[in-house]
């Protein structure tokens, strides 16, 4: 039973009595924190550049028990120290990066300059397991789209991975109108990639394909300039056009929320003295159809907003 004093820090909405909490009972809501991450990987021929969303891992802040709990459950091992230290979570977080594509086929449509594929390191994999050898056992990945006009097959053997559960299509949310049929034509190749591996190696499991929908989130969602550090992090994952299409519109609706409460008319104040200037020595009345019949003549006139209100077409 928690004392009176316990009872008030509760009541006061600040919750001070987690330290005395159950160990396990700590431990449940420190791993129901950790949540997922999209770190990115420029790779070149020579090394692989990491960068993570910075203080995207406020569990190593908190305390030391935060901390151990968070690389108890979430396995985090540590990508890069320069120019800062970047963890990763095989089990949890996305690793982003390029595939490079390759083509199989003659182009749809003709190209007047054909787009040249992105120099991949042939052996990325093993580049993955020099740095640390759980990197092979990622769960997830999420990978550039093919640009080009044609079928492609990504360079990196993502078959190599053999717990990955998901492979995602980077798409920025403000541009999914756009890029709807790129993103879906990747994940077409992706699976189409899958499909002729398992021919091959029939043991290969086909991961969940999809695309992976990137944006701002918390203070920064709404924010002009985000700096030189690109935070943006999953915020959907679609399977089809429809819930692309429905994202599409809830995302405008929001946009348009926020620009008519930051940014919404307002009325200036020469307006107001200019509409009291009116009431004040209007003395005819103005006829309305859809007001109200006036019965006598010591029926009250409708005041200035009223007739500027009925004749203001509704939205509806």
């Amino acid at each position: 039973m928690y004392s009176t004093d316990d009872v008030l820090e509760i009541s006061s909405n600040k919750f001070t009595i987690f330290p005395k909490l159950p160990a396990e009972l700590r431990a449940k809501v420190w791993q129901a924190a950790i949540t997922p991450r999209v770190v990115r990987c420029q790779r070149t021929n020579d090394e692989n550049l990491f960068t993570a969303p910075s203080k995207s891992l406020s569990l190593f802040e908190v305390s030391r028990e935060s901390r151990n709990i968070a690389f108890l459950y979430g396995g985090f091992i540590l990508l890069s120290t320069t120019p800062c230290y970047v963890y990763f979570s095989p089990k949890i977080d996305y690793l982003l990066f390029d595939v490079g594509w390759k083509s199989i086929g003659p182009p749809r449509y003709p190209l007047i300059h054909p787009a040249t594929p992105p120099k991949v390191p042939q052996e990325f994999i093993m580049s993955l397991e020099a740095i640390d050898p759980a990197l092979k056992m990622l769960r997830n990945i999420m990978v550039h789209p093919n640009w080009n006009d044609q079928r492609m097959l990504p360079t990196v053997p993502l078959a190599g991975f053999p717990l990955l559960e998901r492979v995602l299509v980077a798409s920025d949310e403000k541009s999914i109108g756009l890029r709807s049929e790129v993103m879906f034509s990747t994940v077409h190749d992706i699976k189409m990639y899958y499909g002729i591996t398992r021919q091959r190696e029939p043991e290969v499991t086909t991961p969940r394909i999809a695309v992976g929908c990137l944006g701002w989130t918390g203070k920064d969602r709404w924010t002009m300039h985000h700096g030189r550090h690109d935070n943006r992090q999953l915020v959907a994952v679609f399977q089809d056009y429809a819930a692309m299409k429905e994202h599409q519109r809830l995302l405008q609706e929001e946009e348009k929320r926020f620009t008519q409460e930051r940014f919404g008319p307002r009325t200036p104040s020469f307006m107001l003295k200019l509409r009291q200037a009116r009431e004040a020595h209007s003395t005819e009345t103005k006829s309305i159809p859809s007001l109200p019949a006036i019965e006598s003549l010591s029926a009250k006139p409708p005041t200035y907003e009223e007739a500027t209100f009925a004749d203001t077409p509704s939205d509806e």
